[in-house]
């Protein structure tokens, strides 16, 4: 513990930039069920069309990753921050007064998402260069959870207030904050003078990285399929924004102690058994919660479907990290493993549509088995 610690204060500047980015990313994941279910109320969407919409966000962070590698090599994190933040903000800004135009929201919130991609891109590669990537990324992902707990239920009571633009008026100003934040963060100048003159080894594809990447994408992608949807499940339990977001939000919270859970257990034990009781869980909980009838049902069946994937995002990204010296595969992972949650919400529209809420458990379960099947070629004493 002592040591662990000491690693905190070592890398505090890093992990302040780090927890805000990734904040970045859990601020769409905490409005995308509140405005999904607000799209299709207030605009009058049907489920496919406002899926896609809230997906945006996370479709612009995994096109982020074919661009992040390059830009994260040559240059500072303050300076992107600096970018990119600006331009996240003045996109939230324009969405809360936009919303209604459906083709300009939709490239708005893809804007958006480019630029937190960019932002998770260059913290993570510094993060998978430390000599603690397992236990840092737990405490980046921690941190990240902890601020979404706050920004689920602030999001609930604004779009209560104001429908969607306060949506985005909340996500605009939490936005600022955390750029703020990242600002803050000074680099070694030594390190980077020289950004420009480091030659980066060739990026290599091959069996292993390109699993775990997969394995990642998909298992986020079948457990936020849920997660899109949870509101709708809850309001129909007889809940209000207010009380089932109030609930998930402090779910939410407690469910950040698993995140450095997840980091301690991969450090100690390696990173295939843990996730492979984690994708067990996570789909088990995930069927009760979606089949529920009550909503103590619900409410206790969303404990271990959370908790799983709270534990299990430091682990995979840990594991994307360790797949080559320099951070290049975190780099491109961290972005394209959020994007799983774009998939979510588009998989999630398009199955609700055609079959129901309830086709949700099937689709959860079958992506946890492919996820189990994956770590298969993941692990490390295979063909690289």
């Amino acid at each position: 513990m002592k040591e662990a610690l000491n690693r905190i204060v070592i890398y505090l500047p890093l992990l302040v930039a780090g927890g805000a980015a990734f904040s970045l990313s859990t601020l769409f994941s905490a409005m995308k069920p509140v405005l999904l279910t607000r799209f299709i109320e207030q605009v009058g969407l049907n489920e496919s069309v406002a899926g896609l919409i809230v997906a945006m966000p996370f479709v612009g962070i995994a096109c982020a990753s074919f661009v992040a590698r390059r830009l994260v090599n040559h240059i500072s994190m303050r300076k992107l921050a600096l970018m990119f933040g600006s331009l996240l903000i003045a996109g939230e800004l324009l969405s809360a007064y936009f919303f209604s135009q459906i083709y300009l929201i939709l490239v708005l919130q893809f804007v958006c998402g480019v630029s937190v991609g960019i932002l998770m891109g260059a913290t993570s590669k510094r993060v998978a260069t430390t000599q603690s990537p397992d236990q840092l990324f737990g405490f980046v992902d921690m941190t990240a959870v902890l601020f979404m707990s706050f920004m689920i239920t602030g999001v609930g009571f604004a779009v209560s207030y104001a429908g969607l633009q306060g949506g985005y008026m909340f996500a605009a100003t939490v936005s600022l904050v955390f750029v703020c934040l990242m600002l803050f963060y000074q680099e070694d100048l030594a390190d980077d003078d020289n950004e420009g003159l480091v030659r980066h080894s060739k990026l290599i594809l091959s069996l292993r990285p390109i699993a775990v990447v997969a394995m990642g994408i998909i298992f986020v992608t079948a457990s936020g399929m849920g997660f899109a949807f949870m509101f709708s499940i809850a309001i129909d339990l007889g809940m209000d924004y207010g009380t089932a977001g109030s609930f998930i939000g402090t779910l939410v919270l407690f469910s950040a102690v698993a995140c450095p859970l997840g980091g301690w257990c991969s450090s100690r034990y390696g990173s295939i058994k843990p996730l492979a009781c984690a994708f067990i869980t996570c789909g088990a909980g995930w069927y009760f919660a979606i089949h529920a009838e009550s909503q103590w049902v619900f409410m206790f069946a969303l404990i271990p479907a959370i908790f799983s994937l709270q534990f299990n995002f430091p682990i995979l990204l840990a594991l994307s990290g360790s797949l080559d010296d320099e951070g290049q595969w975190a780099a491109i992972a961290s972005p394209l493993l959020t994007s799983g949650f774009a998939w979510a919400a588009i998989t999630a529209g398009f199955i609700v549509s055609l079959w129901g809420i309830t086709a949700l458990a099937w689709g959860t379960l079958v992506g946890m088995a492919i996820c189990l099947l994956l770590l298969i070629p993941s692990r490390s004493n295979l063909l690289k």
